[in-house]
């Protein structure tokens, strides 16, 4: 396909626009992506409107001036899963082809446009990633006339939209998240500063939410055994604002720890739809000059009596303070493994010094490299080695043992809750009171928001040379040379206090508040004591909303963890409780529904199943009951006759996966139906739903009301569709009737064809009603409740919601398991592949899946993975590629789950899932009555 060159210029680059016509190429194609080939280097992007198709193209100034252009179109025909044509094109660059002034501004905005996904129709939107927002206000300052600074929201590329770097919204975030980062590099491309203002307001003007505590004396007096529960001895050794978990034997923390590593993290990453990787593992390992393999078998249960971690801060994803307590019976030994250790680590990595501080009377060894990538503190304080990554946090620490500080054994929160649940587990972790009051307290959010802000800083040097790399199609040779491109303002390398930034091409941007892989610990920076304006302003927008959720109290969070083995197989059970209820939250709209019932459940062999116990003044009944009156103007249907509990599952047969690959196309390859099959598609998609081994009951309270209302539901369908719907007795099982709901055959001819392919069946048995769309499936659940296995109402104690999943490896429940779980992570590809790019495309040295990681680790702070957890990403003409899922436009997919995986490694454990919910009341007589979320998971590993 031919091109014409209808516009250049030349302003420390030269641009061009070529420009089709856009029946030559495909009218009912869509512009994706442009790639050039030639000239070398040359950053193409798409500018469409409603007759041409305009490629406007930067050459970098080295590049010399272009005769010819040569590249291709990429263009998507079809929505959801569009199928791609390439378009290759050829353009002849005329000396008469006309000069024009505003090119260069023009390609900006493009530039800016296709970046943050704005340029194209909404199912092809780009993943949002930081860098993105970046390049797009960079280029925009840099390459259009000085001056022509944008409205946020307009020329360059951005949409109009409240200012999302408010103080306010930093204060709520608790993670590094990507869209926070998003709009401070927004800010960051533009060359803007955000809202500063001198510090001059003291920090002990701030007020914190003024939330109440429990009166945990009388609560505790209230229990049965009010001294009662397990002892926690370690929790002598830990602060009380800090959190706290504890394993009794440390080979239980390492198994723990390597289900994280394998499959709870990448999955929990998958669940986010986040395609990166912070390597938190290995970070936090070699912080603290520990390694997991082999530690177990060395420093067994007769070396370790017990092992504790504490933290001040929930911020372990950017960088945090981690403390080890190890309750010692072999000191000899376990000195010896922990040089061994830093041993190797003084092998790896350079400049690792070890020198001596003095905290009253104790003595701390520091090992510690310039980096900060070892940074071991090591104490010893009678049987307890305590090896931390923090200075101050070892600190605080020792001030706790030594009485200097509140300690977490003494705090009455913690009494409470040892008490209310006693009971020796693995493991156990609690967040206090106090933990809590200091995350949402002033000190700890002002100095939060100001690392975050610290952060972007941190990662504009990287974002600037991966910026370069792209216009230029080399990395930057030195900071010098970046700096001369106009891409890095020197002020740049000084965060907005005054901090040095060290940085060179190719390696992290460090200073005093870390670098972007691993933040400095905040309890290693300097405490604020003024705030601004701003920060004031925003912390009272928080505090705020914070009470208008959390309502009344802060709240204690105990969590006991154990694992059992029996005959080869292992079992993980989670026991939480969370006390108070939290109002505004799911939870207590949950609680609202199930009241003060309670129900047995006992365990399925067969499918998905999930159980919710129903209370007699459940508000949600007494509205269903308005609701269902008002809309059909018949008093008799309603609830009246809703007893105990509901119950909803799936079987576990073929069907499930029929129908998911007749709808599901990010799964697996999608389909391209003929007209014929078009026109089928809607019976064909009943006949799948028809099949479905899905079904629902409730136990009935009113058999006699449950008769009205259905024979008032049955006068008004046969009213409303008259000769329409058949509603009869289909057959008989174990003596019980079953009603058959569906299109009557001889119904009129666009409808009746549906009559064998999708109906309703439903039957009284045992004081219940069970809905299915199979009689089969019908069949098997009267097995269930006749036989005594299904649930049963008024178990004293017990949960009010349960949900239990039985799996077989190989079925249907498995697989469909297994698929929506990769569909899920075929989801995150878009982000994944977009970083990939990014850093492909930004540094054309990095060929290897190592130097993309570190390259990224060194910019980002984390890492590009695929959804199969790869790394082996390849940059070609039409996208970001990896050897499993493919491309964008040129999608693989695989058989599932992809091994290697981490859905494959949580599959080979997933046999058995039980959780159970429950709102408890406490003993203690409270106005209100306290109530507290106690949840219960049991997930069997395998068998």
């Amino acid at each position: 396909m031919s091109g014409k060159v209808v516009g250049y210029a030349s302003r420390g680059a030269r641009y061009y626009v070529v420009e089709f016509q856009r029946g030559d190429i495909d009218g009912n194609a869509v512009s994706a992506r442009l790639h050039v080939d030639s000239p070398a280097a040359a950053v193409g992007v798409l500018a469409e409107s409603e007759g041409t198709v305009q490629a406007l193209i930067r050459v970098p100034e080295a590049s010399g001036a272009a005769t010819a252009i040569e590249g291709t179109l990429y263009r998507a025909v079809g929505f959801g899963q569009p199928g791609w044509i390439a378009v290759p094109f050829t353009a002849t660059v005329s000396a008469k082809a006309p000069r024009t002034s505003d090119l260069p501004n023009r390609w900006a905005a493009a530039f800016g446009q296709e970046r943050r996904g704005s340029g194209g129709p909404w199912w092809m939107a780009r993943s949002s990633h930081p860098w993105n927002e970046f390049a797009a206000g960079r280029v925009w300052s840099t390459v259009t006339t000085k001056g022509a600074r944008p409205r946020r929201g307009n020329a360059d590329g951005s949409m109009d939209r409240q200012r999302r770097t408010d103080l306010s919204a930093l204060m709520h975030t608790t993670t590094a998240a990507s869209s926070m980062q998003e709009a401070l590099q927004h800010d960051r491309g533009l060359r803007l500063r955000g809202p500063s203002g001198p510090a001059t307001i003291a920090l002990a003007e701030l007020e914190g939410p003024p939330l109440a505590e429990h009166p945990w004396a009388s609560m505790r007096a209230a229990l049965p055994k009010p001294n009662g529960g397990t002892p926690e001895p370690l929790a002598r050794v830990a602060p009380a604002d800090f959190w706290y978990v504890r394993f009794d034997d440390l080979r239980v923390l390492l198994d723990v720890l390597d289900e994280a590593e394998a499959w709870m993290t990448p999955v929990a990453r998958v669940m986010e739809a986040r395609g990166d990787v912070h390597g938190l593992s290995k970070r936090y390992q070699a912080q603290l000059g520990l390694r997991r393999s082999g530690l177990a078998k060395t420093l067994g249960h007769t070396v370790v009596e017990r092992v504790s971690v504490v933290g001040s801060d929930p911020y372990l994803r950017e960088g945090s303070d981690v403390t080890f307590a190890f309750e010692l019976r072999n000191q000899a030994v376990f000195h010896s493994e922990l040089a061994r250790h830093m041993r190797a680590y003084e092998s790896e990595v350079l400049g690792i010094v070890t020198s001596k501080l003095t905290h009253g009377s104790h003595v701390i060894t520091v090992h510690r490299d310039p980096a900060g990538v070892v940074r071991q503190h090591r104490a010893q304080v009678d049987d307890v080695a305590l090896v931390s990554n923090s200075e101050g946090a070892i600190r605080a620490v020792l001030d706790a043992i030594d009485g200097k500080r509140p300690r977490l054994s003494e705090e009455p929160d913690f009494g409470y809750m040892l008490a209310r649940d006693p009971g020796a587990h693995d493991g156990f972790a609690f967040l206090s009171d106090r933990f809590i009051a200091t995350v949402v307290g002033p000190e700890q959010k002002i100095l939060a928001s100001r690392r975050q802000q610290a952060l972007a800083e941190l990662l504009t040097p990287g974002y600037s040379a991966l910026l370069y790399g792209w216009l230029e199609g080399r990395a930057p040779s030195d900071t010098e040379s970046l700096i001369a491109s106009g891409l890095l303002d020197r002020d740049e390398l000084r965060h907005r206090g005054g901090a040095k930034i060290t940085f060179s091409p190719g390696t992290a941007a460090r200073s005093s508040w870390g670098s972007p892989a691993s933040l400095t610990p905040m309890i290693d920076l300097p405490r604020p004591t003024k705030v601004t304006k701003v920060e004031k302003d925003a912390y009272g927008a928080f505090v705020r909303g914070y009470q208008n959720y959390w309502r009344s109290f802060i709240d204690p969070v105990a969590i006991r963890f154990d694992l059992e083995e029996t005959a080869g197989t292992k079992e993980a059970i989670v026991d939480v409780r969370v006390l108070p209820l939290i109002s505004g939250t799911e939870y207590s709209q949950i609680a609202e529904v199930v009241g003060d019932e309670r129900v047995d459940v006992p365990a399925i062999d067969d499918g998905l199943q999930m159980v919710w116990a129903v209370g007699a003044e459940s508000a949600l009944r007494r509205e269903l009951d308005q609701t269902a009156s008002a809309l059909t103007g018949s008093a008799d249907i309603g609830l009246g006759w809703l007893g105990d509990w509901v119950m909803v599952g799936s079987l576990d047969r073929r069907a499930v996966l029929d129908f998911i690959v007749a709808t599901q196309d990010d799964i697996q390859l999608p389909r391209s139906p003929s007209e014929d099959e078009r026109i089928d598609r809607d019976l064909e998609l009943a006949r799948k739903i028809g099949k479905l081994p899905v079904y629902a009951a409730a136990h009935v309270r009113n058999p006699t009301a449950l008769i009205v209302g259905l024979t008032a539901i049955r006068a008004m369908v046969n009213q409303v569709a008259p000769g329409m719907i058949q509603w009869g007795e289909d057959s008989k099982y174990r003596d019980y009737p079953i009603v058959r709901i569906g299109i009557d055959p001889s119904a009129q001819a666009d409808v009746r064809e549906f009559a064998d392919a999708i109906a309703l069946y439903y039957v009284q048995a045992e004081g219940t009603i069970v809905f299915a769309l199979s009689s089969k499936v019908l069949e098997a659940i009267i097995d269930r409740i006749v036989d005594g296995r299904g649930p049963k109402s008024g178990l004293k104690a017990g949960p009010q919601f349960v949900v239990d999943a039985r799996f077989e490896r190989g079925r249907a429940s498995w697989t469909a398991l297994a698929w929506a779980l990769q569909g899920q992570a075929n989801r995150s590809q878009a982000s994944s592949r977009a970083a990939a790019e990014i850093v492909l495309r930004g540094d054309p040295s990095v060929t290897t899946s190592a130097q993309l990681i570190e390259r990224s680790r060194a910019y980002f702070g984390s890492h590009p993975v695929s959804a199969s957890g790869r790394t082996d990403f390849e940059l070609l003409a039409h996208g970001v590629s990896d050897p499993v899922h493919g491309s964008e436009a040129a999608p693989a997919f695989p058989e599932l789950p992809v091994a290697g995986s981490p859905i494959e490694a949580l599959m080979q454990r997933m046999v058995r899932f039980q959780a159970s919910v429950a709102f408890d009341e406490e003993p203690a007589q409270m106005n209100p009555p306290a109530r507290s979320l106690h949840t219960r998971v049991r997930l069997r590993l395998g068998e």
